[in-house]
């Protein structure tokens, strides 16, 4: 679950249609509003990600449903001081392995036997975690498939 969306993805604020996210990237970098290209469509096309202040997306509340059956929680990138997110740490059952991925520890974790807590830089982190499990071939599978999805929506 992205709680606070992603960068992955980019749509218009008014018509919600999906633009390329690397343009709409681009474009904010060089200080301009990435505008919709849709026929007769005046919106402002921002990534879909939750800013200060905007409502949760509402996928964000089926987590209800599934945090019973969760058998591993990654919790990257957080302080875990903004709820209702934050609470989803302590949610899970407490033989679920949680594995934070942070600048440093934060909330809860590392008070149960099962916390794994991985301090400093996310993506080198993330990547020695991807190196441990044997998971390099699968990551690099995935970041071809983002590549060529980037490609696709030029």
């Amino acid at each position: 679950m992205e709680a606070h969306g992603t960068f992955a993805t980019a749509s218009c604020t008014l018509c919600g249609k999906m633009h390329n996210s690397n343009k709409v990237k681009q474009a904010i970098i060089e200080g301009d509003i990435p505008m919709c290209e849709a026929t007769n469509c005046k919106g402002k096309v921002k990534p879909d990600i939750v800013f200060f202040g905007e409502n949760l997306p509402p996928s964000f509340w089926d987590y209800h449903q599934h945090i019973h059956f969760t058998d591993l929680l990654l919790i990257i990138g957080t302080s875990l001081e903004v709820y209702p997110f934050a609470g989803i740490a302590d949610a899970v059952g407490t033989q679920t392995p949680r594995v934070l991925i942070n600048l440093n520890a934060v909330g809860s974790l590392g008070r149960r036997t099962t916390d794994v807590i991985l301090t400093g830089d996310l993506e080198e982190s993330v990547h020695s975690l991807v190196r441990e499990l044997g998971w390099e071939e699968k990551l690099k599978a995935l970041e071809k498939v983002y590549e060529s999805k980037q490609i696709n929506e030029e």
